[in-house]
């Protein structure tokens, strides 16, 4: 508990620049710790599968759908709408690269940036002063900066896209001259914990914040077991981030003030199509926003065993239980595939809605 605290009390200039969301999260707490109830908090919505990076490691090259059509402001308004009535005070802008999005800054519009936490993640290869000024304008307040290596030619490699690095430090500098919180978002995996203390390092130097994501079994690494963590890893890397309490991710600032994977009850992803999942690399997918309510949605992926379990571990990164189960068996499918619909381990709809 107390090490939660601390991460919690590193993360309030985030919520200082948004005083008027101190009700709506502590309300969030209170529902959370006092009444014992699931509190959806954080949506991450990805905007498009495209993007202009070539990510050793990219989970979105099997989400791209040639039959449908990507979800449109209006439909971007009615969901945050329904999210805002569920509790969802902070908000996730992924793709692909979102930046590519031609109308972002209209879908940023609809979510009430004034009253919302908006981080955007981005490669950073579109970005300029005048673009991260219209973001800042916009509502967006924090960016997480893609960086994988402090060799600018080994993350150039890993990214896929010559001058990376450099545009990334060129964009720290930038994002830091507007005033936003500025992190970068580097992937932990097997045999990386020295280049784990590296990117901690740099993220001191440059006197910004440093966001974990855990390799997975998705994506472009769908058969690239060798860059999961050992479990001996993991339990280094929550010692290592425990004496660290900068340190964000997204096992670390639950209502719960617990340790364990938010997905599905105090967090989830919307695809640029309208599918549920419970965040972007997990790809079960328990419904679809265009279809049904947000809330019925949610209310099933609360019921979902391996959600309500509340497990301790990333389950798409260190629950290996749930990789084997659930993971695994989509490595040759277009994603997400609905649970009811899964090829080993599915759970219709209607027992999910009934439990």
């Amino acid at each position: 508990m107390s090490q939660k605290l601390k991460h919690f009390l590193y993360h309030t200039n985030v919520i200082k620049r948004r005083y008027k969301l101190i009700p709506k999260i502590l309300s969030g707490y209170a529902k959370t710790l006092l009444l014992r109830r699931n509190v959806l908090r954080t949506i991450e919505f990805a905007l498009l599968a495209e993007c202009n990076s070539k990510c050793v490691s990219c989970y979105a090259t099997k989400i791209k759908k040639e039959d449908d059509t990507y979800l449109t402001v209006k439909e971007y308004r009615n969901i945050w709408k329904q999210a805002s009535r569920l509790g969802v005070f902070s908000v996730i802008l992924s793709g692909g690269e979102p930046t590519l999005r031609k109308d972002i800054f209209d879908i940023i519009a609809v979510m009430e940036p004034e009253t919302t936490i908006f981080a955007l993640v981005s490669n950073s290869l579109n970005l300029d002063a005048s673009y991260l000024a219209d973001l800042k304008k916009s509502g967006v307040g924090t960016i997480h900066l893609s960086l994988d290596s402090t060799d600018e030619a080994t993350n150039d490699k890993f990214r896929g896209a010559i001058g990376h690095f450099k545009k990334v430090i060129e964009s720290i500098e930038e994002a830091k001259k507007q005033g936003m919180t500025v992190c970068i978002s580097t992937i932990i995996m097997h045999n990386g914990m020295e280049k784990m203390k590296e990117m901690v390092r740099f993220a001191k130097d440059h006197q910004i914040g440093i966001v974990f994501s855990l390799a997975c079994a998705s994506g472009k690494w769908s058969d690239a077991e060798d860059t999961l963590l050992l479990p001996e890893e993991w339990e280094y890397v929550q010692r290592y981030m425990n004496e660290n309490a900068h340190i964000r991710s997204d096992w670390t600032i639950n209502l719960s003030m617990k340790q364990e994977c938010p997905g599905g009850r105090e967090k989830l992803s919307i695809s640029s199509y309208g599918e549920v999942t419970g965040c972007g690399m997990n790809y079960v997918s328990f419904g679809n926003v265009r279809g049904e309510p947000l809330e019925k949605i949610w209310r099933r992926m609360c019921n979902f065993p391996d959600f309500k379990r509340r497990s301790r571990d990333c389950l798409i990164g260190a629950d290996h239980e749930y990789i084997e189960k659930y993971i695994k068996p989509l490595s040759d499918l277009n994603v997400p595939v609905r649970i009811d619909k899964h090829p080993t381990n599915p759970i219709s709809f209607e027992e999910l809605n009934k439990r």
